[in-house]
């Protein structure tokens, strides 16, 4: 091999040539981790410094999550009709005031979130999604994690890849996906690393490989230096993960989100550099006997977000979390108990930074000339609460350039 110069963002596209990464993870990286991490004159023991630079955190409920089970207009007579045995009933401590004369009331299986929302630090946007007519669940998915909707032409890279793309990023672990496969939000994003452990975090063939690899490089020509470092910043990570686990904060539970919460919350920990992070929660395809089977995803979801917020409390400052879906539910119940595809669901934001203390949207109304084809009416585009978040909380000084078709018009979310 020639010895050239090899830039990072090269390296990360060639370097798993050489070492097949293990733990899902799909791209190599080839710089070293920060000092926090065990580098130069500073021990694994110590505590990383706190983090400076704002992590945005996407959360995609897949297979079309329910708007309406998370924040329900009770009262609503329309509501009352069309959902006579799953609707949400109202209660007043589960109520979070009115929107556009309407009474919002919060999804009792989820007291945790509640008290987030009654601290002002979780803010609900109602009847907001992608404004299209597909009700496909991997067609409207891969539509909204490109930041595209109906009459435009679908980018042909993900929304969370133009923006990181265009921002000066230089930790090794900028953009992950908790999860073992890349989303399409991340297409295009070639920094971006899929671990969905970091405790599994390793090369193929585990402590043997990487010693073996170490014994054939004499680190003299750039790509072996960056190998040899590559090498290093997964020794420090397995490392650092192992001094930090056993202080993870209780709460979370055994569930599907917990487990890719708390391997955030402690990379997050770790100060790696994380500016970018997904995560995906499914099951929320309920055709039938919809109220047995939201509320354990009601309950997951709550104290999951819950304990990773608790968990990293050190980092609140600098943290937002965005919950989304890819369409909601019908309107009416069908003769199951449950519901058919729909269109507006909800969308959630949690950050100390909020305006919080209310909901946020346009209600469009429940009345049969007010539904979109017997759907609740998109009145707030998904892209709309997602250029704000980069916008005032991420640093995206070109939101243009990452949803080149919507106006910049923000709600207002952010104190």
């Amino acid at each position: 091999m020639n010895d050239m110069n090899v830039s990072r963002r090269n390296l990360l596209g060639g370097a798993s040539a050489f070492l097949t990464l293990g733990g899902g993870l799909q791209v190599a990286f080839g710089a070293g981790l920060p000092e926090a991490l065990g580098g130069a004159g500073v021990t694994n023991s110590e505590a990383p410094a706190a983090v400076t630079d704002p992590i945005l955190v996407v959360v995609f409920c897949r297979f079309g999550q329910d708007g309406l089970q998370l924040v329900a207009p009770s009262g609503d007579p329309n509501y009352i009709a069309a959902r006579p045995t799953i609707r949400i009933a109202a209660s007043t401590s589960y109520g979070l005031g009115t929107l556009d004369g309407v009474d919002m009331f919060f999804n009792p299986n989820m007291p945790e979130l509640k008290a987030l929302y009654d601290a002002k630090q979780l803010a609900p946007i109602v009847a907001a999604g992608v404004p299209t007519n597909i009700r496909s669940h991997f067609e409207a998915q891969d539509m909204m994690e490109r930041g595209g909707a109906d009459g435009t032409a679908q980018p042909l890279n993900g929304w969370l890849a133009r923006h990181m793309n265009a921002q000066t990023i230089t930790a090794p672990l900028g953009t992950v996906a908790v999860s073992t496969s890349m989303p399409t939000s991340l297409m295009g994003d070639n920094q971006a690393l899929a671990i969905p452990n970091p405790a599994n975090f390793n090369v193929s063939g585990g402590t043997a490989t990487s010693n073996v690899s170490r014994g054939l490089m004499r680190g003299t020509t750039e790509y072996e230096k960056k190998s040899l470092e590559t090498l290093d910043a997964i020794s420090n990570v397995q490392t650092a993960f192992r001094n930090l686990t056993n202080n993870t904060q209780t709460g979370y539970t055994n569930g599907d989100l917990s487990t890719p919460l708390r391997s955030l919350a402690t990379l997050i920990k770790m100060n790696v550099g994380i500016s970018v992070a997904t995560i995906d929660m499914g099951g929320w395809d309920h055709h039938q006997n919809l109220t047995g089977a939201f509320t354990p995803r009601a309950v997951e979801l709550s104290r999951s977000l819950n304990a990773f917020w608790n968990d990293i409390s050190a980092f609140q400052s600098k943290v937002t979390v965005v919950t989304m879906t890819e369409f909601g539910r019908r309107f009416q119940e069908n003769a199951n108990r449950g519901l058919d595809h729909g269109s507006a669901s909800t969308m959630m934001v949690l950050s100390k930074d909020m305006n919080g203390g209310k909901v946020f949207g346009l209600w469009p109304g429940t009345a049969p000339n007010q539904l979109y084809g017997g759907d609740l009416a998109v009145t707030t585009d998904y892209r709309t609460v997602l250029a704000e978040i980069l916008v005032k909380r991420h640093n995206e000084a070109k939101i243009a350039n990452v949803f080149p078709n919507v106006p910049y018009n923000p709600l207002g979310l952010f104190a």
